[in-house]
């Protein structure tokens, strides 16, 4: 018997050899390279000449050109209907389309596709990339791209079933033969197999062998009734466990290749699905990602109207819950929110209801608060597979009820496997051993086909999974929908486990910090839209144009805002963000402005909570006052044509102020030394070399064990560059960061600034400590010049306070974690996420705090508070993060609760970068409410509806409260609603225009008001 597995390997190659029963070449015409994509309709206006076999083209590598084929395919000749294919032998992702829509794609994945019976003319778009990684793709050389050949080849119906069923059996077989041992690779030398062998092989193995007998003795018609009498034969044991097929193709919206490729990969795997649903009746398909449908809608409407009939007829899933597949940890709590209430209404578009199903099989962690942030977007399940690549410690469940901080649950499954697949026997044999909940449902759900460059799923894994359906020693497959295996699994949650807590990915910890640039300008899309939305609010225009939301959705996507895209990706969401936020902006502020025509300039507060807060505004002026004739601090900056003034307001949530010139008011300024900042709430205390040693906040020291300072590392990942902060770079300093002599560069009642000058390795940098009038933080300015590679710069503010966890800001509320020595999954969070604020100290909750304007990686190990600020990988992008950039984050004493001006930490990370509006004239505008009594629950954010507004608050402490909003007119309806605006409960009660909000811990409040 250990003879068979190499004649089976001989079978099985001359059996292939007889699928293609006849090849005619066909001649092909090609139009030149392009820079960019064309549509098809233009692509058939350009000039085609014939494309000689042995052709190069395209740009070494590969790169985002194009070039279009034009094939004349002759109509089937008798016998061969239905069986023609085109097999396309050319470097490249391509996509043929047929009657001026995508039919299939052409990829390393997918070398044929089916022909139609009749004569036609084909339009053949060639992508010059390559990017089927999944699949084994080669990287393109130095000559670009070589076509080689066309042809019609018309398939043996026998041989390619024969063919199928030996492939399945030898995958059993090899599985089997693993399984014992089994030595022998080669041409020759030893075959070993043990004495002891299981019935089941060796049964196989003499079948198998007889088989090769029966080819040999009478060729086709002679192997498949042995065959197909064997597959008769080894049927599945009644107990054996299920693996839950569905078709998928994992789509990164950008990654290793631009928005523009991904809408081509999108069009050509659609039609590779429409294909293939044509051919096998019982195949189901998933998509996530209602953004990549939209593009679809957009670019290929017939390609989707073909698409759109098979979601009506259940063969084709629309799912994910969110518009992108997002990252979880660092798009603020309102913009996942939006996305959630996109995508789900994008769905509810294409197939009548929105998903309860959400979908991230590829993101770096979960965050806590996700949960509930799914429930209130109408989601009930989770499926992903991430979890799998934690390096430290093992995920101890795959099916379990996820419970988030506030007690929402999300039934959840996480697969052993990854997200593509190819119907390999062998894997899903490993994934129902590795399921560690399969004695309570004895499934996993596996997704099957090559994301990406790779198509999607292929006929082979499709030919295998119908020959797996019922097969001795595979877990029984069949195909399923998404949402169908979470039915099936809700039906014994009761005896699932819960876990309580985030998702932590013990690997990719430098995706929180890479392509700072960029996480800076998505940042800045969040305020700018805030700041839009507030305006609406206060003048009743209603919202804002969605589009602006489809794209900061976009730029959630996991492989965008984690900084592990290729350059090209950046280069253009930099710029379009860029320019969103300032088109936001100067609409808000022209929408102001046009409230009315009044003198003086009007400073609005886009916030839902009251502050005092400097701002520049237009001009020299030696005074501003209120109308009233209250005169302001002021303070000039500036000179000649640049001048302008620092004046120190208090602002009212979401209202406004009116300064006119008036008296100038003699107020004390801040005492400003080289070595002292104090504004008489802040005192701030540097060393020689501008270290800050020592901050006090209200009468509390927050605790500084040393100079809180700049330091940096080696940091070289030994796997995926742009992604890993890996467990010695911490621990390997690339040497001292000298210090900096500090000096006064301004002085005044409004605003003192110490600046210093300094370089690291060669990166000059000037660092400016900020501190304003009635402020409670300390504001730290790090203008740099990067240009260090592999190495990783951190601000570092080591304390006393030495609590058993720190608390880290998460999406709409917070998270503690160990940041002490203790297991290995606490030692594995050497580097972890926080959603801009984070806070070290004692068990009581008193400590040092910081907030940033767009940073989310940082380190807490014994009272030392590492911020995390560049990092200079090469790969993918050689250039990620080099250049100048201004860092910007505060320093203060951590507050669970706001108190009066006393904010709390989460709301300060607002408060501080979010910059008032400021526009010549317009009317002042009364806010639409007052909040008191807030405790530890913070507003967020104001949505403007049609008819009123929604006022976003969570809490962010682990406390229960009662606040209580106070609206400025009578409304006809208050109610608490959930992402998509439906109603939560009754009614809430309103006397006086007073409503009372009870909160609980961590809960995530929409308090509508009509």
């Amino acid at each position: 018997p250990q003879l068979v597995p190499d004649r089976l390997k001989h079978l099985i190659n001359r059996v292939e050899a007889l699928v293609v029963a006849t090849r005619t070449d066909l001649p092909v015409q090609a139009a030149p390279v392009l820079d960019g994509l064309l549509p098809v309709g233009q692509a058939a206006r350009q000039r085609f000449t014939v494309l000689e076999p042995g052709t190069w083209f395209g740009p070494a590598g590969g790169g985002w050109q194009s070039r279009w084929a034009k094939v004349k395919v002759p109509a089937a000749k008798a016998g061969e209907r239905g069986r023609r294919h085109l097999r396309w032998d050319c470097d490249g992702e391509a996509t043929v389309y047929r009657d001026g829509k995508p039919w299939a794609g052409l990829d390393v994945a997918h070398r044929t596709c089916p022909l139609p019976d009749g004569a036609c003319t084909l339009l053949i778009e060639i992508g010059t990339w390559q990017t089927g990684i999944w699949f084994g793709a080669h990287k393109l050389g130095a000559d670009g791209l070589r076509f080689r050949a066309a042809e019609v080849v018309v398939r043996d119906p026998l041989a390619w079933d024969c063919h199928h069923d030996l492939d399945t059996l030898a995958m059993l077989t090899r599985r089997l033969l693993a399984d014992h041992g089994f030595i022998g690779a080669g041409e020759f030398g030893l075959r070993r197999l043990p004495d002891a062998v299981d019935p089941l092989l060796r049964r196989l193995l003499r079948r198998l062998d007889d088989a090769a007998d029966a080819f040999d003795r009478g060729g086709l018609t002679g192997l498949k009734p042995v065959l197909a009498a064997l597959l008769g034969e080894l049927k599945a044991a009644p107990w054996q466990p299920r693996a839950a097929r569905i078709g998928h193709a994992h789509i990164d919206l950008v990654w290793l290749w631009p928005e523009s490729v991904t809408e081509r990969k999108g069009a050509h795997t659609f039609a590779t699905v429409l294909r293939l649903m044509e051919r096998y009746p019982e195949f189901r398909f998933t998509q996530s990602q209602p953004a990549l449908y939209r593009a679809m809608e957009r670019l290929e409407p017939k390609l989707m109207a073909e698409v759109k009939a098979r979601i009506r007829d259940g063969r084709w899933e629309v799912q994910g819950g969110f518009e992108v597949e997002p990252d979880t940890h660092m798009p603020c709590g309102e913009a996942l929110a939006r996305s959630l209430a996109l995508g789900q209404a994008k769905t509810a578009d294409l197939r009548g209801t929105p998903s309860r199903l959400c979908w991230i099989p590829d993101v770096f962690g979960y965050s806590a608060a996700l949960p509930q942030i799914l429930k209130l977007g109408g989601v009930e399940w989770f499926y992903t597979t991430k979890m799998t690549w934690s390096a430290v410690t093992r995920f101890p469940y795959n099916s379990f009820v996820w419970r988030g901080a506030d007690g929402s649950e999300i039934l959840t499954h996480l697969c052993t496997t990854g997200y593509n697949g190819d119907g390999d026997a062998s894997v899903a044999i490993d994934a129902l051993r590795d399921h560690r909940q399969a004695d309570v449902h004895p499934a996993q759900l596996l997704a099957e086909g090559y994301g990406d460059g790779g198509g999607g799923p292929t006929e082979r894994a499709l030919e295998r999974i119908r020959r797996c359906a019922d097969l001795a020693a595979v877990p029984r497959s069949g195909w399923q929908t998404g949402e169908g295996f979470f039915a099936d699994l809700e039906r014994v949650r009761e005896d699932l486990p819960v876990y309580q807590g985030e998702l932590y990915l013990e690997y990719h910890r430098g995706t929180f910090t890479t392509q700072a640039r960029y996480k800076a300008w998505f940042r800045g899309l969040e305020r700018a839209l805030q700041t839009a939305e507030a305006v609406r609010v206060v003048t009743g225009a209603g919202p804002v144009d969605d589009e602006h939301w489809q794209r900061l959705a976009f730029g959630q996507f996991h492989d965008a805002i984690p900084g592990s895209s290729i350059g090209i990706v950046y280069a253009q969401l930099n710029d379009e963000f860029a320019g969103r936020a300032t088109a936001l902006l100067g609409g808000a502020a022209a929408e102001l402005a046009a409230t009315g025509d009044h003198a003086g300039v009007l400073v609005f507060n886009p916030l839902p909570l009251a502050r005092r807060v400097v701002v520049e505004v237009p001009g020299a002026h030696r005074g501003l006052a209120l109308p009233d004739g209250t005169p302001v601090p002021v303070q000039a900056i500036g000179r000649g044509r640049d001048a302008r003034t620092l004046a120190a307001v208090e602002l009212p949530e979401l209202g406004s102020v009116r300064l006119v010139p008036g008296p100038a008011l003699a107020a004390e300024p801040i005492a400003a030394l080289p070595d002292l900042l104090d504004n008489g709430l802040v005192q701030a205390a540097f060393d020689r070399d501008g270290r800050l040693v020592r901050l006090v906040v209200d009468g509390l020291d927050v605790g500084l064990d040393g100079p809180a300072w700049l330091r940096w590392y080696i940091d070289q990942p030994a796997h995926f560059d742009a992604w890993d902060i890996d467990h010695a770079a911490l621990s390997t300093p690339a040497g001292e960061i000298p210090g900096v002599q500090l000096s006064v560069v301004a002085y005044g009642p409004a605003r003192a600034v110490l600046e210093g000058r300094g370089s690291v390795g060669g990166s000059p940098f000037t660092i400016r400590y900020v501190l304003d009038a009635g402020a409670r933080w300390l504001g730290v300015e790090l203008d740099i010049d990067w240009s260090a590679r592999h190495r990783l710069l951190k601000f570092h503010c080591p304390t006393t306070r030495r609590g058993r966890f720190a608390r880290f800001g998460t999406p709409f509320g917070s998270v503690l974690r160990p940041q002490h020595a203790g297991v290995p999954a606490d030692e594995a969070q050497w580097e972890v996420p926080m959603s801009r604020w984070c806070a070290v100290t004692d068990d009581d909750g008193t400590g040092l705090a910081v907030v940033s304007e767009a940073k989310y990686g940082v380190s807490c190990r014994d009272g030392d508070l590492g911020l995390s600020l560049l990092r200079a990988p090469t790969s993918p992008d050689p250039e990620a993060d080099q250049g100048r950039q201004v860092l910007r984050f505060a320093l203060g004493r951590h507050r669970d609760t706001t108190d009066g001006d006393r904010v709390a930490t989460a709301a300060a990370a607002d408060i501080c970068f979010t910059a008032p509006l400021v526009v010549e004239g317009g009317s002042l505008q009364a806010p639409p409410f007052a909040l008191a009594e807030l405790g530890s629950l913070v507003p967020a954010w104001v949505k403007p509806d049609a008819d009123g507004f929604t006022l976003r608050l969570h809490e962010c402490s682990g406390r229960r409260g009662s606040a209580v909003l106070r609206l400025a007119d009578s409304p006809a309806r208050v109610e608490l609603v959930d992402f998509l605006d439906r109603p939560i409960g009754k009614p809430l009660a309103v006397k006086d225009r007073t409503v009372r909000l009870d909160y609980a811990p961590y809960q995530v409040l929409s308090v509508q008001v009509r």
